[in-house]
């Protein structure tokens, strides 16, 4: 961990603690829900002037409350749909005569994933974690850290069928998704246009991979096409860096990283088609650039969205990036970009997209767990509006079901094309250790697409490092 970020964050996670502790609330913060400032010399509304702690908040409610959120990433409407569930809860106590009012203040960083990841893991060892926190795809590490709480009594029938099946340990819940973007392949209309395709040929393309009619072996062939004739300088590019984009590659080729009970599984003969199809399209077609992996995420960005490369993978809020780096405002990137599912190929069963939430989960640390779980519940309710705006924000559908019939997602030019896919949505299960894999997976794709390593020898690396670096993975 970087030291200054890590003393950052656990600065301000116990500052915020000790103030929820003491009872009465600190005021403003980054962000904050309902009363704009606190009172310290207040009364609480409990008997003997006292805040309540843990589960309940004495008979007449908290008091002044102030829950601290750890947040990283860009998409900070997800922090702002928390600040406005607690507004919202703040109105229904004062309605009611219940003596609670919450604060929220947010850290907001933007940081390596895995670096905040351990962050986490650090702060709540020192018992300094912020009550709330976004919580990456590695759910099982938290709850195997001890980190996050069970909120499995929060969840209802509310949230869209099985968008909690990454965030489930052991059959409990133990983070709540916050929207439903889809990993999906998208490429630039233009290009097709300029190699001679018609409009009508334009438009009937996603029907025939959603039927599986056009296979994934089709569209690599198109990818080269393109190049071919002259629509764009790359048929395909990815990330620059290791993401589940690439297990979402490797299940379209017929492979798979975990079986039926949730347990890790190194599939060779899927990586081993995995590793051959990344090697061909850099080396043999050249489709893909080869140093591909030494560019940067304003690089590629800019190649999509410019049409300089016709295709790319990986999740549909990207988009927004490859907006911004493109100079295009939504209604004209919307225009010249298509998303489709991933195609079957001779491999698979049928085309598909995949369910990559962000999630947010309650720290196992927490005074106030009940008052937690009741933002939670409320962005599930009265308060969904607020995710269905993060949601259009990131061209992503709703974890929660009546937002997705909200104007904001339902108006979108980017969204209500794409709503049938949630139809065809994975949703992964918490696999341990598929992190660690991913890594090692990812290392081996950079030094095939250099042409410094052969499949063969890929593969057998990758297998090596598993069996070393990873106690419990089934191979296959």
């Amino acid at each position: 961990m970087k030291k200054l970020l890590s003393v950052s964050l656990c600065a301000v996670m116990a500052a915020s603690l000790a103030a929820c502790g003491g009872g009465a609330g600190t005021g403003g913060g980054a962000g904050t829900g309902g009363g704009a400032g606190v009172n310290a010399d207040a009364g609480t509304g409990v008997e003997g002037g006292n805040s309540g702690t843990g589960e309940s908040g004495g008979q007449d409610g908290y008091g002044d409350v102030t829950l601290t959120v750890g947040f990283n990433g860009d998409f900070t409407t997800m922090v702002d749909a928390v600040i406005g569930a607690a507004d919202s809860l703040n109105e229904k106590y004062a309605a009611e005569g219940i003596d609670t009012r919450i604060t929220i203040e947010a850290d907001y960083q933007t940081i390596d994933n895995t670096e905040f990841h351990n962050n986490i893991v650090f702060a709540h060892k020192s018992g300094e974690a912020p009550d709330i926190f976004i919580c990456d795809t590695d759910v099982a590490g938290f709850v195997n850290a001890g980190c996050v709480l069970d909120i499995t009594d929060v969840i209802t029938d509310s949230m869209v069928e099985g968008i909690c099946t990454p965030c489930t340990v052991d059959g409990k819940v133990y983070a709540m998704p916050f929207d439903l973007p889809l990993r999906v392949i998208y490429y630039n209309k233009n290009d097709l246009a300029k190699i001679g395709w018609s409009q009508e040929q334009i438009d009937s393309l996603p029907e025939q991979i959603q039927s599986g009619e056009f296979t994934l072996e089709d569209f690599t062939a198109l990818c080269q096409e393109v190049v071919e004739k002259g629509g764009a300088t790359y048929g395909m590019v990815h990330r620059p860096g290791a993401g589940n984009d690439f297990y979402d590659l490797l299940n379209a080729l017929g492979g798979r990283y975990y079986n039926e009970e949730g347990q890790l599984v190194f599939d060779e003969a899927g990586i081993t088609r995995l590793f051959q199809y990344l090697y061909d399209n850099a080396q043999t077609t050249k489709i893909t650039p080869e140093n591909l992996n030494q560019m940067g995420w304003d690089t590629i960005n800019q190649m999509v969205g410019t049409g300089e490369a016709f295709a790319y993978f990986g999740p549909m809020f990207s988009a927004t990036y490859v907006a911004q780096a493109a100079g295009l405002e939504t209604d004209a990137f919307a225009q010249q970009e298509q998303f489709v599912l991933f195609p079957k190929s001779a491999y698979s069963d049928g085309p598909f997209c995949t369910a990559a939430p962000q999630f947010m989960s309650i720290s196992a640390d927490t005074q106030y767990p009940e008052l937690c779980k009741e933002i939670f519940k409320e962005l599930q309710g009265d308060a969904s509006s607020y995710l269905a705006h993060h949601s259009a924000e990131t061209y992503s559908l709703s974890s929660v079901k009546a937002a997705n019939e909200m104007e904001e997602i339902t108006s979108s030019t980017i969204l209500s094309p794409v709503t049938y896919m949630a139809d065809y949505a994975q949703h992964i299960p918490a696999v341990d250790d598929a992190t660690t894999l991913r890594g090692l997976i990812f290392e081996q794709i950079t030094s095939l697409e250099l042409g410094q390593t052969t499949v063969e020898q890929a593969v057998q690396d990758v297998k090596t490092q598993a069996q070393l670096n990873i106690d419990k993975i089934i191979m296959e």
